[in-house]
């Protein structure tokens, strides 16, 4: 799954000023497995198990051109480069490729690992790609020529579901199948920290402060909040049930989490309160996504074949008390795949 690029820590706290949630558009397409923000602020680009990807316009609600359709199968993984030019995809076939963000492959397959990719991250520079997969390994390439730099890391950790580079720069966390995660030197490929283990369940997301010294991450019923040094559990932010995704918003101290039963919430990352109450999207039995634009505008949260997108106006503890506008990506399958 995609991975959030940090958010500061250090902000202002949140005013205590109501929300305004303004609707958007209603999407129809294929069955979502990821998603991204370009840097326009104005698209989104989804994936799917069909093997496409596509493009959609915020504001018209419209596909842009026709669904991007490469070999190498469906498609878990998606991330964009930090310069908002190029977007890698991971494929069950073990393949990455990357794109331009008007649907055009750069490269040609880059091929090595044995199993599907499910996780990608690039470096703060953008010069290097790290892939995680099923079977076990981290990849680092070049980012120009797809050539491995670093690894196979033999990580462990049975699938390496998550994959977060440091801002720093120097180092990149991996979430296991295995309910753990580990700290790697990128240079070399060195277990700097870990395995941090007995998280509760296979860790699908994390995402680093901006000053590289916290992780984030969701388990079971838990956010965690983890030294990036010692690997000491700082926090625990409790939910009712399971959650998937966590994700830091670029202009606000909060972190948003989601997970079963169409269930999201808010948390405050400085008092490690939860911000209001959870807001559900009803008509999904999971969420396995969420990320915020880059301008912090909007927030976007999905699962299976919809996606929900809101306006983000006066973030306070008292706001998504309403009922939320869903953007869906409405499936032509009846497939419930559940990674």
């Amino acid at each position: 799954m995609a991975s959030q690029s940090a958010a500061n820590p250090t902000l202002g706290k949140v005013p205590l000023t109501t929300i305004s949630l303004t609707p958007k558009q209603k999407f129809e397409g294929h069955h979502i497995t990821n998603f991204v923000f370009l840097h326009d602020n104005a698209h989104i680009v989804s994936s799917s198990l069909d093997g496409t990807m596509r493009k959609w316009n915020l504001e018209t609600g419209l596909l842009v051109g026709d669904p991007w359709e490469k070999e190498g199968g469906g498609i878990w993984a998606l991330e964009l480069s930090p310069n908002g030019e190029t977007i890698a995809c991971g494929r069950i076939d073990g393949s990455v490729q990357t794109w331009n963000t008007n649907g055009k492959m750069v490269e040609g397959n880059w091929t090595s690992h044995s199993d599907a990719v499910w996780s990608l991250s690039w470096s703060p520079s953008g010069c290097h790609l790290a892939s995680g997969s099923g079977d076990g390994t981290i990849l680092i390439r070049n980012a120009g020529s797809g050539e491995v730099e670093v690894g196979p890391i033999e990580t462990n950790q049975h699938w390496v579901c998550s994959l977060a580079n440091s801002p720093s720069g120097d180092r990149i966390a991996s979430g296991g199948y295995n309910e753990t995660i580990c700290i790697w030197e990128c240079s070399t490929g060195k277990l700097l920290v870990g395995p941090i283990e007995k998280l509760g369940y296979r860790v699908d997301s994390v995402v680093w402060s901006s000053d590289s010294t916290k992780l984030y991450c969701a388990s079971e019923k838990f956010a965690h909040v983890l030294d990036s040094i010692s690997g000491t559990e700082l926090h625990r932010l409790q939910h009712d049930d399971f959650i998937y995704s966590v994700a830091l918003s670029p202009k606000h101290n909060i972190l948003v989490c989601v997970g079963v039963r169409g269930v999201a919430q808010l948390w405050n990352i400085e008092s490690h309160r939860p911000l209001g109450q959870p807001f559900n999207q009803d008509d999904l039995e999971y969420l396995h996504y969420v990320s915020f634009s880059p301008d912090g505008r909007y927030l976007a949260y999905g699962g299976n074949d919809k996606i929900t997108l809101r306006i983000v106006q006066g973030l306070s503890p008292s706001c998504f008390n309403v009922s939320p506008f869903p953007l869906q990506y409405h499936s032509s399958s009846s497939q419930n795949h559940h990674r």
